[in-house]
Formats: structure tokens, C-alpha cells, sequence
């Protein structure tokens, strides 16, 4: 109750957020399955072992077994990721001071925002990706062995809703160093290393090896059964066939440098906050765990992402809310000097706030596609389209 009385405005700005992911949701179920997002879900194991078949083959068989219209099991999976997600977060936030820093991210439109700015984007299996990191960030372990089994657990399961997560892994690793450095004080045994070697080795070859032998077709005629006619070009299902090779020459040659510009823009809007806010505890960690170096490999990491995929903008939303995740995790285990940002936030005037906020916050926002230009004022037009769905 007194998060809601100190943080209206946040309260009901989740609030929207939440009646509004529900809404679109639903309403789009009438472009089932031509959607993009849709023909993404319908990827099963019918055909054999394929990348992002785990979710497509649980909601087959759930509907196969229980006679549930498919469309009706994916809404029932969407909306339950997002709420668990949104829920956890105000359930954070209840737990931390609500400053100027988190005003910017709760309210940057790639953070929340994002997937009702761009509905394109809302609905895919990213979210999986999200919650699971954010759900393994958040346990308390009491001991070694827990944490390496539920993350041999969660980054398995991940991988195999989608293969982005391979590259969230640094992530991962970082809260497993943490967690066993500050929490369980504990040096990891090198037996962990070895497995989580054979277990990254295993995924890589079950997505890129063993996914090649899936046949596609009978993915596809598979659905035939409960009358949901699609073809093996269509949207996501089409993509299955094509290689990393092809992938990686389709990204670069729609690369320009105008559209590197636009997200450079974006990043450095987004992470200049991180790196001016932020500053972990000295004596605490190694000197080489700061949030500078975190950042940097974490852009990294995110070179080969964006050289295989041409939807720039959801790749931008999956970086910025993994950084922000391992954030809370560092001041969660008070790892993050407040009096630092306390004193940054003293050298700035009501004034600075409100131009820093209305820069980062309500003029840009990545569209999906690398060669798309920059969407502009997103809260708004994301209010805009809520409002003519209802009218």
C-alpha cells in the first residue's frame, strides 16, 4: 500500500501497461496464423528436434489432450509470461527506492513499453527468454550444486524456446559468480565449469546439427488435424530451413550506416544513465566486476546478434532488460554504492530531470526492423493505439 501511495503515477502507469498487453493480445488472435508471432508458436517436434519447437510442441500436445482450441493455449501462455513478469518487477520495486535512475528505466520505451510500442514484437517467445533469467536472478540458493542445477535447468529450457538465449549467457554467469562469491561464499568447484561446457557444447550442436534433419513439412501438415492450414513459408516456419551463413549475408547487406547511427543513438541514450548512476562498492568484488566492463561486454555479446537478425529494435529490448535485471541483482546484494548516486542525483536541478527524462524517455524508440526509421514519442502513440482498439 505505501508503494502506491508514493508511486501513483508509476501504479498506474503499470496498470496500463498491464490491461493494455492484455488487450492487444487477445485482440490480435484474429490474425491466427498468419502473424508473424503466430506461425513462431506453431513450431513443434513433429518433424523431429528444431530450434524454438519446445513451447509449439507443449501447446500441440496440451491441445491434442485436452481438446483446447490452440490459438485459446497460446493467449493462456502469453498473457500468463507477461503478468508473472510485470508482477514480479512492482513486486521489486516495492522493495527499492524509487529515484530518478528508475524512473528512467521504468519508463524508457525499451523496457515495458516496448513490445505494446511495437506490437509486432508483443507475443514472442522473448519473453520466455526474459522471465526465466529474471526468475533465476531473484532465488536464494543454499548451495552450489542448487545453483548450477537450476541454471543447467533454466538456460536448457531457455535455449530451447529460443536459441537467443545462447548469446544471454555472460548474464547468467555473471549471477552464478555472484551469487556464489557474496551469498554462499563459495569457490566453484571446476567439475561446474566442465558441465556447463558439455551443456553450451550440446545445445550448440542440438540447434545447429541435429535442427537440420527436422522436417519442416511435416511441421506444417501437422496441424492439418485441427484445421489450421498453414505452408512451410510462411512467417517464422519459413526461416527454419535457412542457415546461419544466410542469415548473416541477409543482415549485412541491409546494413547501412544511417541505421547503425540510429542505434548507437538509441544504446548511448539508454546506457549513459547506467554508466553515470551507477558504481559498484569498492573492496567488494574484483576490480575488473565494475559497470563499465559489464556494459562493454555485454555490447560484445550483442555484435553477433545483431549481425544475424534484422529485427534491430528487439534485440535493443532483450539487452537493455538483461543489463537492467543484472542491475537490481547488484543492488539487491548490495553491491551498488548509493551514496554515489545519491550525489549524482544532487548535481541535478528539477530542470536537468525533466530535459534528461523527456530526451530518454518520451522522444525516440527503436522500431523493429534495422531499416526502420526511429519511432517517435512511443508513450503517446502507444496510448493512441490502445485507445482506437477500445473505440
Amino acid at each position: 500500500m505505501s508503494f502506491y501511495k508514493d508511486n501513483k503515477v508509476i501504479f498506474f502507469y503499470f496498470a496500463y501497461i498491464i490491461i493494455a498487453t492484455i488487450f492487444f493480445l487477445e485482440s490480435h488472435t484474429v490474425q491466427f496464423p498468419s502473424k508473424y508471432t503466430y506461425t513462431e508458436w506453431l513450431i513443434n517436434y513433429e518433424g523431429g528436434f528444431i530450434r524454438r519447437g519446445l513451447l509449439g510442441q507443449a501447446v500441440y500436445e496440451l491441445s491434442n489432450f485436452f481438446k483446447i482450441n490452440i490459438i485459446n493455449l497460446i493467449l493462456f501462455f502469453q498473457i500468463s509470461a507477461y503478468l508473472i513478469y510485470y508482477f514480479i518487477f512492482i513486486y521489486i520495486f516495492t522493495k527499492l527506492k524509487i529515484n530518478f535512475f528508475w524512473i528512467i528505466f521504468i519508463f524508457s520505451s525499451i523496457s515495458f513499453l516496448y513490445p505494446l510500442g511495437e506490437l509486432e514484437s508483443l507475443g514472442r517467445k522473448e519473453i520466455f527468454v526474459l522471465l526465466f533469467f529474471l526468475i533465476f536472478s531473484i532465488i536464494n540458493f543454499s548451495n552450489t550444486k542448487s545453483l548450477f542445477i537450476t541454471f543447467f535447468i533454466f538456460f536448457g529450457i531457455s535455449n530451447l524456446i529460443h536459441e537467443i538465449t545462447f548469446f544471454y549467457i555472460h548474464y547468467y554467469l555473471l549471477i552464478i559468480y555472484l551469487k556464489s562469491k557474496i551469498h554462499l561464499k563459495k569457490i566453484i568447484h571446476i567439475n561446474y565449469y566442465f558441465l556447463t561446457f558439455i551443456l553450451v557444447c550440446s545445445l550448440i550442436y542440438l540447434n545447429i546439427h541435429i535442427g537440420k534433419s527436422a522436417s519442416i513439412d511435416k511441421i506444417v501438415d501437422s496441424y492439418l488435424k485441427f484445421n489450421i492450414i498453414i505452408h512451410s513459408s510462411l512467417g517464422a516456419i519459413g526461416w527454419l530451413s535457412k542457415s546461419f551463413e544466410w542469415a548473416l549475408i541477409n543482415t549485412m547487406s541491409q546494413i547501412s550506416l544511417i541505421g547503425i547511427l540510429r542505434y548507437l543513438y538509441i544504446l548511448l541514450i539508454y546506457l549513459i544513465p547506467i554508466l553515470y548512476f551507477i558504481s559498484i562498492k569498492k573492496n567488494k568484488l574484483n576490480k575488473f566486476i565494475n559497470i563499465r566492463n559489464i556494459v562493454f561486454i555485454s555490447f560484445l555479446f550483442s555484435i553477433p546478434i545483431y549481425l544475424l537478425v534484422l529485427d534491430w529494435g528487439r534485440v535493443t529490448y532483450l539487452n537493455y532488460n538483461f543489463l537492467m535485471i543484472s542491475i537490481i541483482f547488484l543492488f539487491n546484494s548490495n553491491l551498488v554504492d548509493n551514496k554515489y548516486i545519491n550525489i549524482k542525483l544532487e548535481k541535478l536541478s528539477t530542470i536537468n530531470k525533466t530535459i534528461i527524462f523527456f530526451i530518454v524517455n518520451l522522444m525516440w524508440g527503436p522500431k523493429l526492423m534495422l531499416t526502420d526509421e526511429l519511432g517517435k514519442i512511443p508513450l503517446y502513440k502507444s496510448f493512441t493505439k490502445f485507445l482506437k482498439f477500445l473505440i
